[in-house]
């Protein structure tokens, strides 16, 4: 018996002073344009710093104005932590909104948005836009990530608790066959 209970206090031990798991989330460092900025002249691309390498095949940026026309125009790249995506020319003045989507290293989908301000130089007009930006369609029901939850550590935990169980039981059984030969 004295084993038993020495086994239950170690290990009850060992789980209340294991490290907490470490937080894995990309988080946003900086942008350009930055939020809350006031520009003169329109960006050609926006670019997103993370604390972290971000994985290509998962990121995703949005460039819309208040009506909700869309300014990203061509190919996504990532250079390591940095997210680059080219923008057509602005044709209005006005606040822009900058959405972002990454997968975090622990799996974790990480959003945001930066808005900023887009206003011409003293004298200065656009000549009529070469080509209009289009209002997107709805994202599909399958184009952002859903959250993870952490369902992986309720079934961590529910896999030691059985092993805890089954630990207690070879060592019960253990220590009555030992009594029974004493």
């Amino acid at each position: 018996m004295r084993r038993l209970i020495t086994v239950l206090l170690l290990t009850g031990v060992a789980v209340i002073t294991a490290p907490p798991a470490a937080q894995a989330h990309n988080v946003l460092l900086g942008s350009d344009p930055g939020k809350g900025a006031t520009l003169t002249a329109p960006p050609t691309e926006i670019r997103l710093t993370f604390d972290q390498p971000v994985r290509a095949e998962f990121a995703k940026i949005a460039l819309t104005d208040a009506a909700g026309a869309h300014y990203e125009s061509g190919t996504l790249t990532v250079e390591k932590n940095d997210v680059i995506a080219p923008v057509s020319a602005l044709t209005t003045a006005g606040t822009y909104t900058i959405g972002y989507q990454i997968l975090s290293n622990d799996g974790h989908p990480v959003t945001g948005n930066i808005t900023f301000t887009f206003t011409y130089a003293t004298g200065a007009q656009p000549a009529a836009a070469a080509t209009a930006p289009t209002i997107a369609p709805a994202a599909p029901a399958g184009a952002i990530l859903p959250a993870g939850g952490g369902s992986w550590v309720w079934g961590l935990l529910a896999a030691t608790a059985a092993l805890l169980a089954l630990t207690v039981r070879v060592l019960a059984r253990h220590d009555r066959n030992l009594r029974g030969t004493a």
